[in-house]
């Protein structure tokens, strides 16, 4: 059907193709059966890994599905090149939790983590977008009995639960900081903590704990170097956007604009 060696042979990290084996063999699910399969849902760098390998075989097609435009976590749906896209069922379900918030204000952790509560693997569930009196979630349709008889409350607090449309989905506002600094070069560590405001050292170790990641990617090197347009996210902590190089300082080191985003 394909060789799916020669597909991946450019994939050298184990994770990365795992990823590409799994989209190859939903792309081969489609092509046998002629029925839709849907991925899991994906970030912006696993989306960036399996979006070529889709366009390199023939008689298939695609879209992305996450709720709404700017969604961060997609699912590729995959459908036979021969359907109209926007005749194929979605696969996606969209949610919105209200409850009684005032006294107990809830985080995008307690959220997800009532969920994984009910035994949903992170990969089964989009963007999750908190407000201060309601939350919406996003998910994949083949869990819509787990959400809707299952979830009824978070961190204690009790929820209600109803289906809502993509019109319907409130985006938060991002909170944006600027961040004017020099770091003597552009390791990830040094970058990192000029962003998070952390000493080197602790960067450091947050990084080789595996709590840090660059452009959606773990990344476990203090030294991995670090570009403009980079996103680096520290567990918890928010994002920080590398977003312009402004040259050499008098003192030899180099002048960031970062921006922080919480």
């Amino acid at each position: 059907m394909f060789d799916e060696e020669k597909l991946l042979n450019h994939l050298y990290r184990e994770e990365d193709r795992m990823l590409g084996s799994h989209i190859l063999d939903k792309c081969e699910q489609v092509l046998k059966y002629h029925k839709t399969q849907a991925t899991d849902f994906l970030n912006p760098y696993q989306i960036e890994i399996a979006v070529p390998l889709i366009e390199q075989i023939a008689e298939i097609n695609f879209k992305k599905e996450g709720g709404y435009p700017g969604a961060e976590r997609k699912r590729l749906v995959i459908f036979p090149e021969y359907l109209f896209p926007d005749l194929v069922e979605k696969q996606i379900k969209i949610y919105q939790l209200d409850g009684n918030f005032a006294f107990q204000k809830l985080t995008h952790r307690d959220f997800l983590g009532a969920l994984m509560g009910l035994g949903l693997k992170r990969k089964m569930i989009g963007d999750i977008l908190v407000h201060s009196d309601f939350a919406q979630i996003i998910t994949a349709a083949e869990i819509e009995d787990i959400i809707e008889l299952k979830l009824d409350k978070v961190h204690q607090v009790p929820v209600e639960v109803k289906e809502i449309d993509e019109s319907e989905i409130v985006q938060p506002v991002q909170h944006e900081k600027e961040i004017l600094t020099t770091v003597a070069s552009m390791r990830l560590d040094s970058v990192a903590s000029s962003g998070f405001g952390d000493s080197r050292s602790k960067m450091s170790r947050d990084i080789e704990s595996q709590k840090v990641k660059l452009n959606w990617k773990l990344e476990t090197d203090p030294a991995a170097e670090v570009e403009i347009g980079d996103l680096i996210s520290v567990r918890g902590r928010g994002r920080v956007k590398v977003e312009e190089n402004r040259g050499i300082s008098n003192k030899g080191r180099i002048k960031l604009t970062l921006k922080r985003l919480t």
